[in-house]
C-alpha cells in the first residue's frame, strides 16, 4: 500500500515540476466600423431591414413605406417614447401596464431602441422605452426607431456603452432580426415564435 502511495506522490511531484503552458490568447473580434451602413449589412444577414439614416421630420412617411403591405392595416400600437417621434394618427399609444394577453392581435408595433451593434445587427431595447415587453414578441411586424449615431462596434463595446440605469426598468432585450427557427428538419422558418419582420429605422435627430 505504501509503495502505491509513493508512486502516486512521485507522479504528482513530477507533474507539479513541469512548466505550465500558458493558454492561447482569446481570439479577437473582427474590426467592424460603427457605421449605420455596416449595422444595416449585419441586420440584413439575419433577416431584418435597416432604413436611413434620415431626418426626424421624414420619419412618418418612411415608416409607412418600410412596412410590408400586409402590415399597413390591422391593429397598430406604439410605445410612448416612440410616439414622441412618430405622429400617432392611426396608431394606438400603449399605457405602461397593459395586460400582455391584450396584445395578441397586434399587427404592427413601433418601439424606441437605445443602441445598435454593427457587428451583428442587434438592437438594445430598454424597459423604460418598452415597458410592455410582450409586444416585442407578439406583434406580427416590429419597427424599432434608433438614433443613427447610437451604435457600438461589437456586443462587448455595446454593453459598456449602455446607460448606467439600463436595468432599472425591469428588462434589457437584445433584438437581432425577426423571429426565426430551424429546429424542424433544419429548415429556416421566419416568424415562428415572434415578429415575421423587423424594420430598424435610423433617425437623425434635429436641433
Amino acid at each position: 500500500m505504501s509503495g502505491a502511495r509513493e508512486r502516486i506522490l512521485a507522479r504528482v511531484r513530477h507533474g507539479a515540476s513541469r512548466r505550465a503552458v500558458p493558454p492561447n490568447p482569446p481570439a479577437s473580434s473582427p474590426t467592424v466600423a460603427a457605421s449605420f451602413a455596416d449595422f444595416g449589412d449585419a441586420l440584413a444577414a439575419v433577416g431584418g431591414t435597416a432604413h436611413g439614416p434620415l431626418p426626424l421630420s421624414t420619419l412618418p412617411g418612411l415608416v409607412e413605406g418600410a412596412l410590408p403591405i400586409a402590415a399597413r392595416s390591422g391593429r397598430r400600437v406604439v410605445e410612448a417614447t416612440a410616439a414622441a417621434w412618430l405622429p400617432t394618427g392611426g396608431w394606438e399609444v400603449l399605457d405602461s401596464n397593459v395586460d400582455p394577453c391584450s396584445l395578441a392581435d397586434v399587427r404592427v408595433a413601433a418601439v424606441r431602441g437605445t443602441l445598435g451593434v454593427a457587428e451583428n445587427g442587434a438592437v438594445a431595447v430598454l424597459g423604460r422605452d418598452a415597458p410592455n415587453r410582450a409586444v416585442l414578441f407578439l406583434a406580427e411586424h416590429l419597427v424599432l426607431l434608433l438614433e443613427a449615431g447610437s451604435l457600438a462596434t461589437d456586443l462587448e463595446a455595446a454593453f459598456r456603452s449602455l446607460p448606467p440605469d439600463a436595468l432599472h426598468a425591469h428588462h434589457l432585450t437584445w433584438i437581432s432580426g425577426p423571429s426565426k427557427t430551424a429546429d424542424i428538419e433544419q429548415v429556416l422558418v421566419m416568424g415562428a415564435h415572434g415578429p415575421r419582420t423587423l424594420q430598424v429605422i435610423g433617425v437623425e435627430t434635429e436641433g
